[in-house]
């Protein structure tokens, strides 16, 4: 009996001290839970405090520092989201951002540190985009592809040329139905001799051009082109590659209809394939385009009458080198006139 009375002593000690270990730990981790939540509590109230204090900075910065009050702003605005008691100082902060930044951009434009407003330009923009200012997003959106389209103007003019397709591309990137900056980088590719790519540039602007009512953009664009091919079709003339010219003046006259050179290379070519009704047919839309002076017609009315001749119309023939016999070409209409045709 007595040995089990000390087993069940033994026993009754173990569960005891086993009681007395479960309280401890019961204690201990009762403990930990109210310090942590104690230090908990004060972290969020420095934390708030901290945002606060930020916010305040920045505010007061807005009016002499917008560098330095953004900064705060920023900061009160990362502190307090990891706080759970300031999301309405994590709001003020970021209403603010944008704006702030758009506003020190604005200033360095006005200063005329064009590079360096970009930069902040695109600050603004990003900015807007986070805090979800749509706003401000929109402003910078319809900002950027001008100043870039400004800056790409400059390096051309400079003769930067790389740096002006750079620059127009990314006005393109801001807004590709940007008519003006797909002219500036056509016009930057024309002076690098790069022709194919400069016509779809420069195509790309006249459609968007057309598109926006852009009606000055179209016709520089439509101009440049018109001079590229008359140009080409000039050389190819004086190569003897008169079909080529044909093809050429053809082009030309696509975009713009109004171009008398293009209508004499194409008369003067065709006469010279035997064309004579295409030939007639330049020449006449010629004299409708062409100055209204004697000595400027003339040259139109030396080809009409060399096409009538190949038709054999000679009595239309003498009438207009009759008409042709004024300034550089008399010589040779009068020729025409008095031993070729023997008109009356």
């Amino acid at each position: 009996m007595l040995n089990e009375y000390i087993c069940d002593l033994k026993h009754e000690i173990i569960n005891t001290k086993t009681l007395k270990m479960n309280k401890t730990k019961m204690i201990s981790a009762t403990l930990i839970s109210l310090l942590l939540l104690a230090f908990t509590n004060i972290s969020n109230g420095q934390t708030k405090e901290d945002a606060t204090n930020a916010y305040n900075r920045g505010v007061e910065l807005a009016s002499s520092d917008l560098p330095k009050a953004i900064e705060a702003l920023i900061q009160a605005a990362d502190v307090a989201s990891k706080a759970t008691d300031a999301a309405d100082i994590q709001k003020m902060a970021e209403d603010q951002i944008p704006l702030l930044q758009y506003n020190y951009a604005t200033s360095l434009y006005k200063e005329k540190k064009l590079a360096e407003s970009i930069d902040n330009f695109i600050l603004a923009y990003d900015y807007a985009v986070k805090y979800n200012d749509n706003s401000t997003r929109a402003k910078a959106s319809d900002l950027l592809p001008k100043l870039y389209l400004s800056k790409g103007n400059s390096e051309m003019n400079d003769g930067e040329l790389d740096k002006a397709i750079a620059s127009a591309e990314k006005a393109i990137s801001y807004d590709s139905t940007y008519a003006k900056a797909y002219l500036i980088k056509g016009l930057a590719l024309n002076k690098q001799g790069k022709a194919d790519d400069m016509k779809v540039a420069l195509d790309k602007a006249i459609m968007l051009g057309k598109a926006t009512n852009d009606e000055k953009t179209v016709a520089t664009a439509g101009k440049i082109l018109v001079n590229g091919y008359v140009n080409d079709a000039n050389a190819a003339f004086q190569a003897g590659k008169f079909s080529e010219v044909v093809s050429l003046t053809n082009e030309a006259i696509k975009y713009a209809d109004d171009n008398a050179d293009a209508y004499y290379l194409s008369a003067l070519a065709n006469n010279k394939l035997s064309n004579w009704d295409d030939a007639i047919s330049a020449a006449e839309k010629g004299l409708t385009v062409e100055e209204n002076t004697a000595a400027k017609l003339s040259r139109f009315y030396f080809e009409l009458g060399m096409a009538q001749a190949g038709k054999n119309d000679t009595g239309a023939a003498c009438a207009s080198f009759k008409k042709a016999a004024i300034g550089p070409l008399a010589e040779s209409a009068n020729y025409q006139i008095n031993t070729v045709l023997k008109c009356n």
